[in-house]
Formats: C-alpha cells, structure tokens, sequence
C-alpha cells in the first residue's frame, strides 16, 4: 500500500448538470457554443495558409505505460526513478494524475532524486523551419508542489553531452492556488533541424517535496512549401472537378465551407486526383490535402 503525505483534494462542478435540448424548444446558449465552435474551426483552417504543412516528428503519451524505448538513469542511487509509476493515487486509490511519466521526491520518506529520462533518437533531418518541443507538467496540489526540474535537447544520448547542450528548459514547477494545475511548457528546436537528436527530462536539486508528471511530450514542425511531401503539388478547379497532382501519393482530401462545415471527405491514393464538387453550391471552400502525414490547407472558388 502506497504512503501519501496528504489527501489530496479534488472538487467537482456540475455545469448545466440535468439540462438538455427539448424538441421544439430554442436553447440559445446552445446556439452561442454551436457558432463559436464553427468560428473556432474556420479560424484553424485560415491558420492552415500560413502554416503551410504541419508534422509530427515525435509523441508519446505514455497511455501504454511502456518506455522501453527511453533510457533511464537513477544517478542518484536510491532505486527510486522514472517509470516505478506511471499514476499517483489518493488514499482512496483514486487518481490524481494522468497515466504519465512520473518522479517521486517524496515516497513515505524524504528523497533526494538525479532521475533521467531519454528519449530514442529523433528524426529531424528533413525538418526546416519552426519546430516545437512540447510537453504537460503537473505537481501535487498542495504547497509542497515545488519540484525542480529540467529538459535538455541534444545531438548526442549521453549525459555529459545533454548537460552541456544550450537548448534546454528550465523550472520549479509552482502552482500559486496549490490546485495540482497541468500545464503546457514549450522548447523551440529549430536550432536543431537537420539534426537527429534526443530529448532527457531530468527530475533533480529538490527533495521532501512529491511528485512531477511529464505527458504528452511531442515534437512538431511546419513544412516549408518546398518540402518533399508536397513537391510539385498542384490545384485546379474546373467543369465542377477539383484537380489534385504532386510527386508523391496524396492521402486525402477534405473540404469546409465557409461556416467551418465540412462538405466532402475523400480517401486518394495516387499522386493525381480528381474531386467530385459539382453537387456543392457556387462560393469559396478551405481544402486540406494530406501526404505521408503532413497537410497543405489552401482555398478555392467554386463557380
């Protein structure tokens, strides 16, 4: 049985807790959300112009609970590391994180951990451009919540090498309301596109404090116009047919109308497509094409 410092807290809201839509009757706060959403979504699909095409180099979630793929080191000897757990529970054996990586400072008595975690090596040698390191991060929701720790990116796996990289993130996590809140932490690692690198988080310089949890952790970029997936890609609209070409097989296609609905959604797979529009109505629609994962948003008009 697991030993906690404290109960950890947890309060719930109902909101609009028993409501529902009545046939025939207008709920208007529904209608509100119903538009916002629809606003929410033209807004990603504009955003999609200047962003060219968007890639995952890398992502782990954790939900699987296996890290087999990292390498983990307890450098500070107490067998207590990354990956003994990947949720914390109350006393009730409730929850109170996400499945994630986890890092004890506090484990019934007082610890004192040097915990690494890297990550297998990463491509980014077709990266170019804006690329991002993101992650989530929690603590306890008391005011023990002030865990040390630090991310290192580097060309090289070993330890002396990620410590002495200059693209690092660095923190004391701190919650000011003591509410176990998660939050969204960032790197950029443009500096390093071209590279095939490794990420560590490393949990270190605290003690007598709790736990830190790490999610999520992915990395992703935007694709120059010249990249390799959409090489040589072409649109034309005519005689009620969108026309679609590129040098590598397309994957599919998906078109918005102008109230952030979508209209038509196709499966490809050759590198020259034809889109059936002559059933849509005269006006302009986003289309999103994809290719080996990546996706190219641009706008048409449909006379």
């Amino acid at each position: 049985m697991r030993i906690f410092k404290k109960a950890l807290k947890h309060s719930e809201t109902d909101v609009n807790k028993g409501t529902s839509l009545i046939f025939g009757k207008i709920n208007f706060n529904s209608l509100i959300i119903i538009k916002m959403k629809k606003i929410t979504l033209l807004a990603a699909l504009f955003a999609g112009f200047a962003m060219n095409a968007q890639t995952t180099y890398f992502s782990d979630d954790f939900n699987d609970e296996d890290v087999s793929d990292w390498t983990i080191y307890d450098e500070d000897g107490d067998t207590f590391t990354w990956g003994d757990l990947f949720t914390v529970t109350d006393q009730n054996g409730d929850p109170v994180t996400p499945v994630s990586l986890i890092s004890r400072s506090w484990q019934g008595v007082p610890l004192t951990p040097d915990n690494w975690i890297v990550s297998p090596a990463i491509d980014l040698t077709t990266a170019s451009g804006d690329v991002q390191l993101t992650w989530k991060v929690l603590a306890a929701a008391a005011e023990w919540d002030n865990e040390n720790y630090t991310v290192y990116v580097a060309t090289s796996s070993d330890l002396a090498d990620l410590e002495a990289s200059t693209v690092t993130f660095n923190e004391v996590y701190d919650d000011p309301n003591d509410e176990g809140t998660q939050y969204d932490r960032s790197l950029d690692l443009s500096s390093l596109t071209g590279e095939t690198i490794y990420v560590a988080f490393r949990h270190h310089d605290v003690t007598d404090m709790d736990y830190l949890s790490i999610d999520d952790v992915m990395i992703s970029g935007v694709l120059a116009v010249n990249s390799n997936e959409f090489q040589g890609f072409k649109h034309f609209v005519g005689n009620g047919q969108l026309n679609l070409s590129a040098n590598t097989s397309m994957e599919k296609v998906a078109l918005y109308n102008m109230l952030g609905q979508q209209v038509v959604s196709q499966k490809l797979n050759s590198n020259n497509e034809t889109v059936n529009i002559s059933g849509l109505q005269s006006g302009v629609y986003i289309v999103t094409v994809s290719i080996e994962g990546a996706s190219k948003t641009f706008r048409i008009v449909k006379n």
